[in-house]
């Protein structure tokens, strides 16, 4: 397990999953070893696209630990890939029980909440997210975002100014500000806002795409 886990850091996924796999095979003397071992193979999978194949092993994982927190955040998150959204809630919702202040699983929890249309929910969960950790980018776009998908202009905006103030090589936040005045047709202020995205992602496609389609 321990030489698996050094591969998998390497990002050596072949050799990660070969002692991964003799692991599950051996007498482990500690009692997460084997579920540790079943997630990571899980990991691997979902690494190379395979996420059908990675619920399997997730799910072992929990078989030998029902409350292994990353086993469940990652078997919620296979489920949010694969929108099956009722077992994604049912996963996450699991995993928040076990650690109601984990960040990842408030925050995969409000997405599922924002597919199933449940926007109040879904803020619930992303705020929550955000006070464990306040610098969660996508937490902080996606919660502008469910601002803009309910009419709350004015929040959207501050909460897109936020993250890229605390994320400033994140993308999405001026992709989506600059979305905001492109159809409020101040095109100008999306513009600067779309420059400003280039001077930290230089040669970035889609914000060059959007100058271009920019009204002059």
């Amino acid at each position: 397990y321990g030489l698996g886990s050094v591969y998998l850091k390497q990002e050596k996924n072949g050799e990660a999953r070969e002692n991964f796999e003799r692991a599950t095979k051996l007498p482990a003397s500690y009692p997460d070893t084997l579920a540790n071992s079943w997630n990571n193979l899980g990991l691997l999978a979902t690494r190379e696209g395979r996420t059908e194949q990675a619920i399997p092993y997730f799910q072992e994982a929990l078989r030998l630990n029902p409350d292994h927190l990353i086993a469940l955040d990652n078997l919620g998150n296979a489920y949010r890939q694969q929108k099956k959204w009722e077992e994604a809630r049912q996963t996450l919702e699991h995993a928040v029980q076990v650690s109601p202040d984990e960040a990842e699983a408030n925050y995969s929890l409000g997405m599922v909440f924002a597919q199933l249309n449940d926007t109040e929910r879904a803020y619930d969960y992303l705020q929550k997210a955000l006070k464990s950790r306040p610098d969660y980018p996508e937490a902080l776009n996606n919660l502008g975002v469910l601002y803009l998908r309910t009419q709350r202009r004015d929040e959207a905006v501050r909460t897109f100014e936020e993250c890229i103030r605390i994320a400033p090589a994140f993308d999405q936040s001026y992709l989506n500000l600059a979305r905001v005045y492109a159809l409020e047709g101040t095109p100008e202020k999306a513009r600067t806002v779309l420059l400003e995205l280039l001077k930290q992602r230089p040669g970035h496609v889609q914000a060059e795409k959007m100058i271009e389609e920019l009204p002059r």
